[in-house]
């Protein structure tokens, strides 16, 4: 089995002090009931119904925002695990770290402020789009307009908002209070094997009849609590004030914008191979090198992206 843990012991947990105290456990626990409703030996059908669920909330699927090349991110099909480890021999343990937003789940900062809509809205979303200029009159097109709802009943989501402003009020951003404003967020921090953990913070403001949605990430940071929190309090005051002030917390603006993380940052290193050439066939040259391998036409195989785009062609998307 996998152990997970946190860095609070809180015992006995409810959805709400599991969103306010940032509870891996609960959220593990959860999926493991998810994942094992229909039987241990039926993971895949429950994992199914799961996948279609996060899909309705806009993960693992595009959102069609107005740019070219949009990432659509990563759940998972059954069918990776199956090739990861055999058919039917994965379990709700096995992809545990899903439940936290780790393992193979991957997400655009787009997608995550967009579900932080769908919360504040109580179940749908209106496709993001990118805004120009607005205008004089107080027109919006139709297609504008239209609600994507993701299938879940209103009052499902009033814990979850009761937790997310918990957060806030005195959990893991209670730091970034803002005051006259009551903000939900969720802290968030992700894991970095190359170097500083990233920071990272979702929010909207106000809890009743919000006006903005965010995501913030923070390469290299640390704790959500520590940098993106305190970035998005800010922006979400700017943009509802008008104006930035200091926090009761004692956080100072300025030293968020007068900050330099990139120079902390670990430098990539230049990537390297091996070019096999007679008589020298153990000389390296940089990934960029203009030095061309000296065959025959003749003997030339398929260009390998060709050969790529045929293996791409069978797969599916979410695989």
């Amino acid at each position: 089995g996998h152990w997970v843990g946190c860095e609070h012991f809180d015992g006995v947990t409810s959805l709400r002090k599991g969103i306010s105290q940032s509870c891996n456990a609960y959220f593990c626990n959860v999926l493991n009931k998810v994942l094992n409703q229909s039987g241990a030996n039926n993971t895949t059908a429950s994992y199914l119904n799961w996948k279609k669920e996060v899909n309705m909330f806009g993960f693992g699927i595009k959102l069609d925002v107005d740019l070219p090349n949009e990432k659509k991110g990563l759940v998972p099909a059954p069918a990776r695990y199956d090739r990861i480890y055999g058919k039917n021999h994965w379990r709700a343990n096995t992809i545990i770290s899903m439940a936290i937003g780790q393992g193979e789940l991957l997400a655009t900062p787009l997608q995550m402020a967009n579900i932080e809509c769908t919360i504040a809205n109580r179940g749908f979303y209106y496709r993001p789009h990118l805004i120009k200029a607005i205008g004089d009159k107080d027109v919006i097109k139709p297609e504008f307009k239209e609600k994507i709802n993701v299938g879940i009943d209103a009052n499902y989501f009033e814990p979850v908002i009761d937790g997310m402003q918990d957060v806030v009020d005195h959990g893991t951003a209670d730091a970034s209070k803002i005051p006259g404003i009551v903000m939900c967020g969720k802290t968030g921090t992700v894991q970095n094997s190359r170097g500083k953990n990233h920071s990272v913070f979702v929010a909207f403001a106000p809890r009743d009849n919000p006006k903005i949605a965010i995501a913030v990430i923070v390469e290299n940071a640390g704790y959500g609590a520590s940098w993106a929190a305190p970035i998005a309090s800010f922006i979400v005051e700017k943009y509802l004030k008008d104006s930035i002030t200091r926090r009761p917390s004692g956080i100072n603006p300025k030293r968020y914008m007068d900050a330099d993380l990139m120079s902390s940052m670990p430098l990539s290193k230049p990537k390297t191979y091996n070019k096999q050439l007679p008589g020298d066939s153990s000389k390296k040259y940089p990934a960029d090198s203009n030095h061309k391998s000296i065959k025959s036409d003749t003997s030339r195989k398929k260009p390998a992206a060709l050969k790529l785009a045929a293996v791409q062609s069978k797969r599916k998307p979410d695989e």
